[in-house]
């Protein structure tokens, strides 16, 4: 029995050859050891005639081409235990069809499946990989009419979809996810891997007529589940709000309004997204009942904050002002945000901080909580910066530091101190404290942010006087304070004085971005240009590259799309692969 197993052992690679790689071995040794295979294979075979040994006999038949034994060992073993287990019978039936024998007709196949439906897993997988999908899909047809417990509609609807039949494969997994709601998951991902981004493409069309007409005929939460999901996957937000608004019935949970919201915002549809926040913002009980208004009034003020509406939002802080909804935090501390950036002139800036001082003063009394008094003192901190007031922003900077501990936030007051410390004179104290930060900070950080840390962390010790950062931060402090036209000009200044420093291809990248804010997308690509050839390997060699692609993308030159290309494959895992992804995605269209 040893010496069985040894062979079997090393004859199993030999199964697997191909013809073309058995014609380059000498034909009559290989021959002779699968001679010696079979009849080892023919004595674990009539000890154990329904295991992995008749699969393995047949396969040693096959390679040494002996139809003969192949179709009489089949036969056999279809006779003997084909009606306990169907899946002999394929075997019989396919090898009958293939060697112009005589066999047993398909119609035995459905009959015993008729009586073991549950065997029919076993049968049709056999069918499909003796490439048989149709006849595969007759048979789990027949095991679920016969017992409906049998649940073969997710592994029916992956053979429809092999041979084009779609509508008939997302009928199947309709009734899959009926049967069990454990496949929904993996639907919802072969459907998105399936869907384009044209709604009119084969899969948007065949998915969605098979959804509409199973709503129409009943209303099931599933398939209305599953039509919202694709209606988002591919972008038609509208039609998605339409239905959604057709099944609201005023009591029903508003989270998927608000998650539509999002994504309708996320990909510029903001007139849907702010038509979908006043929908919900005339929902005043749901709102109420489920503690809704914060989010809704959030993202709506986020909404036309986005698309520059500062009327509407201007309207919308005056018809919700602090103090009038119950937790809503994030909204009043939005609205203090947003009222407070509107200073127009120099003389009001200091009435419109000791305002801003007073409602974050009174949305601490109000909102006691140790993490929401820390949201307050670090937007207090950003107020003060701006204004040019760095010890005082320094103070609230440490208090936001102390109440939001290791959050996220936190890490966003701690840089923001360093930051201030740069900002006011104090660079080597300033520089230490970013070092240490950058070792353990979260990702949750802006990158402008972090690209700060690292540029003034990274100045090499041989500018010992530190020369360069006091010349670039000056520009950087107008910008963080808003005054983009101001810090244009200190960054074209800069350039000239530190063309031969290393700091030129940060005053060129920060240039750039911010031509690449005001949509001055020539100007911005020279910019990035410079960044490329002067940053060499650095660390700013894929913040350019992928700013150059873009730049050539918003102003529709023809190697936008080669450039894009150099991005995604040069960063894989890159920073910015998902937008040069997108970008790329809309011009293969």
């Amino acid at each position: 029995m040893r010496s069985v197993k040894l062979l079997f052992v090393f004859l199993l690679p030999l199964l697997s050859l191909g013809q073309n790689e058995l014609s380059q071995c000498d034909s009559l040794m290989i021959k002779r050891q699968f001679d010696a295979a079979a009849e080892c294979f023919e004595g674990l075979y009539s000890k154990n005639p329904v295991g992995p040994a008749y699969e393995k006999l047949l396969e040693a038949y096959l390679v040494l081409e002996d139809t003969g034994r192949v179709f009489k060992l089949a036969r056999k073993q279809s006779k003997g235990y084909g009606q306990s287990k169907p899946v002999y019978y394929v075997d019989y039936w396919h090898f009958s069809r293939t060697l112009n024998r005589r066999g047993p007709d398909f119609s035995v196949l459905e009959n015993l499946t008729r009586s073991n439906p549950f065997s029919v897993r076993s049968s049709a997988q056999q069918l499909e990989k003796y490439n048989y999908v149709t006849e595969a899909i007759a048979l789990y047809l027949i095991a679920e009419a016969a017992q409906p417990n049998v649940r073969t509609a997710f592994q029916r609807g992956q053979l429809h979809a092999q041979l084009g039949q779609y509508e008939a494969q997302y009928e199947a997994y309709i009734l899959a996810a009926r049967q069990n709601s454990g496949y929904l998951n993996s639907i919802k991902m072969r459907i998105a891997q399936n869907l384009s981004d044209d709604p009119n493409g084969v899969h948007n069309s065949a998915v969605k007529k098979v959804l509409y007409t199973a709503v129409k005929k009943e209303s099931d939460p599933l398939v209305e589940q599953l039509l919202l999901f694709v209606l988002r996957q591919e972008g038609s937000f509208d039609r998605a709000f339409t239905f959604m608004r057709s099944k609201y019935d005023g009591a029903a949970s508003i989270q998927p309004f608000l998650q539509l919201m999002r994504e309708a915002r996320e990909a510029d549809a903001d007139k849907l997204a702010v038509e979908i926040g006043q929908f919900l913002l005339n929902q005043k009980t749901a709102l109420q009942q489920q503690r809704g208004t914060n989010s809704v009034l959030l993202e709506l003020g986020k909404c036309y904050e986005k698309t520059q509406n500062h009327e509407a939002l201007f309207a919308l802080a005056a018809a919700y002002p602090s103090g009038t909804c119950e937790a809503c935090f994030e909204w009043e501390l939005y609205r203090a945000q947003f009222l407070f950036a509107q200073i127009s002139t120099l003389e009001d800036s200091l009435q419109h901080l000791l305002t801003f001082e007073t409602t974050l003063e009174q949305l601490r009394e109000r909102y006691p909580r140790t993490f929401q008094r820390g949201r307050t003192h670090l937007q207090q901190g950003e107020a003060n910066l701006r204004m040019g007031y760095f010890d005082d922003a320094l103070m609230e900077f440490a208090r936001a530091e102390a109440l939001l501990e290791d959050s996220d936030e936190g890490d966003v007051a701690r840089l923001q101190k360093a930051m201030c410390a740069f900002y006011g004179g104090d660079i080597p104290w300033a520089k230490t404290q970013l070092e240490v930060l950058l070792q353990s900070t979260s990702k949750s950080i802006a990158n402008d942010a972090l690209e700060n840390a690292l540029m003034i962390s990274a100045n090499s010790v041989e500018d010992t006087l530190m020369e360069g950062l006091q010349l670039i931060r000056e520009p950087m402090l107008l910008e963080a304070q808003g005054k983009t036209a101001a810090a244009i000009e200190k960054y074209k200044a800069l350039k000239n004085i530190l063309i031969v420093h290393e700091l030129y291809d940060d005053v060129c990248l920060k240039l750039g971005k911010l031509y690449l804010d005001s949509a001055q997308w020539e100007a911005a690509l020279a910019e990035f240009m410079l960044v490329q050839k002067a940053a060499g390997e650095g660390m700013w060699k894929e913040d350019a590259l992928f700013y150059a692609a873009k730049c050539r993308f918003e102003l529709g030159l023809s190697e936008a799309q080669v450039a894009l290309e150099g991005y995604l494959l040069s960063y894989p895992a890159g920073l910015y692969f998902d937008q040069a992804r997108t970008m790329y995605r809309t011009l293969a269209l």
